[in-house]
């Protein structure tokens, strides 16, 4: 009975988020442990076990990101097969939407039920657009590097270059301000976007069929079902792991006394973009690197045109000087990053490092922002 009164006063009735389950389940790990022998110590006077846990949880979430990236990556291209249609079609597509998905549920929720906090989001969509080119594209690119089809200049790049333009356009134009009318425009755009995709797609395919060896047709893939199970699945786990790795980040983060801010522009920030970081390494290293590349760019127009487009149509808000900002910096990173992949075809492993030093610069500017 003790045991059961325990557990009932670790619960606190005030906490109500995505975090609490993580909570709930290490408090559980530590009364089984401890068979119920164990004063339970406050937030302030966790005890050693406290953080084994939690560096036991982080290892874990990596262990389920890369596992489940795995299984992810595997599912789609199988998908892509069974469909006979090019990998960089469903990396623009099903994986980009797949792993923006956790941020697109954020944003929009939060424009819904906090208003006055939609500026914020857009900030974090903005450093998350800048990631996904700088530090996802730039560790791919260093891991393996990553060819740049012809029509992916052709098509995607100038919508992605539409895109980077017209927000601080957008934001300038508005009187620093979100509006709904902006929030349309990226809408339609987004809109022509997917119509493009799915024209693209139904043109490779027929391309496919029409080409394809006899043998290269008879190759074996999974079958449809197993194929949605891996990437349904996979792209579950690692969403479940990229979560995980958060909660237990910023538990440790806070314990060795790390500012709630600083904490939310790295290991938050970080921690929100770990689906794609993973998915896009994996896809590079299993020689998929048009999935990568695939994921990163649709990834950065499904944030911008789609949930910024929707938050603003929702509940129209502020701009601060740092989201204009911001916004000039993801400028900056798909004009670097179009002329890399114009001049030479490919984003190479000298492009890489180049984007992850950009991005180092960034964050030293980000952290003395905050802090000064």
């Amino acid at each position: 009975m003790g045991k059961f009164l325990l557990l009932y006063n670790i619960f606190p009735d005030t906490v109500k988020s995505q975090e609490v389950f993580y909570e709930y389940a290490i408090e559980i790990c530590r009364i089984i442990l401890y068979n119920g022998r164990v004063e339970y110590k406050t937030r302030e006077g966790k005890n050693m076990l406290h953080w084994i846990l939690m560096a036991v949880g982080l290892i874990a979430s990596f262990v389920l990101l890369v596992k489940g990236a795995d299984f992810f990556v595997d599912g789609c291209v199988s998908i892509a097969k069974l469909l006979h249609v090019p990998n960089l079609i469903i990396g623009l597509t099903i994986v980009a939407m797949g792993t923006s998905a956790p941020e697109a549920a954020v944003s929009i929720s939060s424009a819904l039920s906090n208003p006055e906090d939609a500026g914020i989001t857009v900030g974090n969509l903005l450093g998350s657009n800048l990631l996904n080119i700088l530090v996802i594209l730039g560790i791919s690119a260093v891991l393996v590097p990553v060819a740049v089809d012809g029509s992916l200049l052709k098509k995607d790049f100038p919508l992605l270059l539409g895109s980077a333009i017209i927000v601080p356009l957008l934001f300038v134009t508005g009187d620093m301000k979100g509006t709904r009318i902006g929030g349309i425009i990226l809408l339609a755009f987004f809109v022509i976007f997917m119509v493009w995709t799915v024209y693209s797609a139904c043109a490779s395919r027929k391309k496919t069929i029409a080409e394809q060896p006899p043998e290269e047709a008879e190759e074996k893939t999974m079958s449809v079902p197993r194929s949605i199970i891996y990437a349904v699945g996979g792209l579950a786990v690692v969403i479940l792991g990229g979560q995980l790795a958060v909660y237990c980040a910023k538990d440790i983060a806070h314990g060795i006394g790390i500012s709630e801010s600083l904490i939310g522009l790295t290991v938050v920030a970080l921690g929100t973009s770990l689906p794609e970081l993973i998915t896009s390494v994996v896809s590079a290293r299993k020689g998929n690197s048009d999935l990568a590349l695939g994921n990163v760019i649709g990834s950065n127009l499904f944030n911008i045109l789609m949930v910024m487009g929707l938050s603003m149509t929702i509940s129209p808000f502020s701009v601060t000087t740092e989201n204009l900002i911001d916004s000039l910096c993801v400028l900056g990173a798909t004009v670097l990053c179009f002329v890399f992949s114009a001049t030479r075809k490919r984003v190479g492993r000298v492009e890489g490092g180049i984007f992850l030093l950009a991005y180092a610069v960034y964050l030293t500017y980000i952290i003395s922002r905050d802090v000064l």
